[in-house]
């Protein structure tokens, strides 16, 4: 296959001596050169018009519809409005009757047409057409950071952002001085081109308890200036504190508000407990938290003061809202007095000022029961019984004496408001009498009361070397009589025989008869002591004489 082609310095444009299609066109320029003319601007237009035999009218070049886009093949670039070179009316798509054949999706240049040379026309790429080709100017050391582009005459570089020089080896640089070290900061640089140059970037970063005003780091730019200002390191700050109700807060910030080292210490008012933390001091820490959760203060109160069932409480406040400085005052129900304060105050610790008060029952003390009496005592059925006292308001109570006895005084008696008695305990006066005992000759006599009535008791005992006959012990009972016979003293034998003896012998002799009638009136004078009364309670005991006089009475 003949090829021809032309130089003109570094660029060369090639052309086919046949025709094909658009595919075996390219194919054949990839085989043998570089790939087919992709016509960029007017220049290279102008200079293949100049250089291309006229015996060819239509060549192939290097542009086609890929997704219904015109694009440069060698690039795949979108083909931009300022490059392109359309004949009058087209593309068409094969408007002029020829759309039946396919679509056009191919490009071909005029070169022979007088009107309109070096346009373009859209054509069917199964059409055979001349195929035009180019060698490269550039090769890959051309531009060290930056495109080749091809020219008529030579090559060019585009340079890369942040590139610059005939070959782009020269990279943009930044001034290193405006990178800065923050107080409590630092920063670290990489560089990738170079240092302090296009592309270079500066991490900062802060010490514990700070952080950046700007996270982002510093990039070198292609206007030789840094992307962002070198950032400050500002103190962290911990969510802002409130004062709790009830309380206050006092707080010292060398850093600046709720900032980092910061300390709050909370106090409550009185009446006011600190609750919900174990401290009432929190600190900001490095993190941007408190070190504790924030107090609050909660009223303090006082227990809802419960008594007995008898005591009754009126408060400043409803409870359960007993604050500090409520008050209570207390009162007893009917038939109770108040024993303790009748008012109480909460004291800012939540204990009460005082002790809390009881109702002790209203009630009389214990009655006197008379001597040779009963008393029964009983609560009217309208009256509240109380345990708490034996004797309480309403109670009555009834007296009565023993038999022989009479009731002088009131026959009953209430325990009225505030704990007395209507009257006094009523006596019980003996009312029988007995006769009265005298002590027996050589003895003595020793009764309960100075007159012989009713249960009066009288005791006998005799003098040394007698010895006593009949009861010791005498009651007066009931009907007026003594409970047994008056008892005597009897002398001892040996003190008997003397007397007969002494009569007998004393000068004046009496006869037997004489001495009978003597000892008969002696025995008659004891027999009147011990004589019982006709209405005795008891039988008086058979009187037994064992001497010899018994047959003289």
């Amino acid at each position: 296959m003949l090829c021809m082609w032309t130089s003109v310095e570094c660029w060369s444009y090639y052309y086919s001596n046949t025709t094909m299609d658009w595919q075996h066109a390219r194919d054949w320029c990839q085989e043998h050169y570089t790939d087919m003319v992709a016509i960029q601007n007017q220049e290279e237009i102008e200079h293949l018009k100049s250089w291309l035999p006229r015996k060819t009218n239509y060549y192939w070049i290097g542009i086609r519809k890929i997704n219904n886009v015109w694009t440069w093949v060698g690039t795949n670039k979108s083909l931009t409005a300022e490059a392109a070179n359309w004949a009058v009316g087209e593309p068409n798509n094969g408007k002029n009757g020829r759309s039946k054949m396919g679509s056009e999706d191919c490009v071909e240049m005029y070169i022979k047409r007088k009107e309109q040379t070096g346009k373009w026309n859209d054509e069917r790429c199964g059409n055979k057409k001349t195929a035009l080709c180019y060698t490269a100017a550039c090769d890959t050391d051309s531009c060290r950071y930056g495109d080749c582009v091809e020219t008529i005459n030579s090559h060019k570089c585009a340079c890369f952002e942040g590139f610059f020089g005939e070959k782009c080896e020269q990279v943009i640089e930044c001034d290193e001085d405006e990178v800065t070290v923050p107080y409590k900061g630092s920063v670290n640089c990489s560089h990738e081109n170079g240092n302090f140059s296009y592309n270079s970037s500066c991490e900062y970063s802060c010490e514990g308890g700070y952080q950046l005003s700007m996270s982002r780091p510093l990039r070198c730019t292609a206007s030789k200036k840094w992307s962002e200002l070198p950032p400050t390191c500002e103190p962290v700050r911990c969510p802002e504190l409130s004062r709790p109700a009830g309380g206050s807060v006092k707080c010292s910030d060398p850093l600046g508000p709720s900032s980092y080292q910061s300390t709050c210490v909370f106090t409550c008012d009185e009446g006011y407990a600190q609750a919900g933390s174990s401290s009432n001091t929190l600190q900001c820490e490095a993190s941007g938290s408190w070190n504790a959760s924030q107090p609050l203060c909660v009223a303090i109160t006082c227990q809802n003061p419960v008594g007995d069932n008898h005591l009754i409480s009126t408060c400043s406040d409803s409870p359960p809202e007993l604050r500090s400085g409520s008050t209570c005052s207390f009162s007893c129900a009917a038939g109770f007095e108040l024993q303790g304060a009748d008012t109480i105050q909460c004291s800012g610790d939540g204990q009460w000022s005082k002790a809390l008060p009881s109702c002790k029952a209203i009630g009389c003390p214990a009655p006197e029961i008379p001597e040779s009496g009963q008393m029964s005592c009983s609560l009217p059925l309208s009256s509240p019984a109380s345990t708490e006292t034996p004797h309480p308001l309403g109670m009555v109570c009834t007296f009565s004496c023993d038999e022989g006895h009479e009731l002088e005084g009131a026959l009953s008696m209430a325990c009225e408001h505030p704990g007395q008695w209507t009257s006094t305990p009523p006596t019980c006066t003996a009312v029988v009498s007995c006769p009265l005992l005298e002590a027996p000759e050589n003895g003595d006599i020793n009764c309960s009361n100075s007159e012989p009535v009713h249960n009066s008791q009288c005791s006998f005992t005799c003098s040394e070397e007698y010895s006593l006959d009949g009861h010791e012990l005498l009651t007066c009972g009931h009907h007026g009589n003594w409970t047994g016979k008056r008892p005597s003293c009897q002398a001892p034998p040996s003190k008997i025989a003397p007397i007969a003896y002494g009569v007998a012998t004393g000068g004046t002799l009496l006869s037997g008869l004489s001495l009978a009638i003597w000892i008969l009136k002696r025995l008659k004078q004891r027999k009147d002591t011990f004589e019982l009364s006709s209405n005795s309670d008891i039988e008086a005991p058979p009187q037994v004489y064992k001497n010899s006089t018994d047959s003289l009475i």
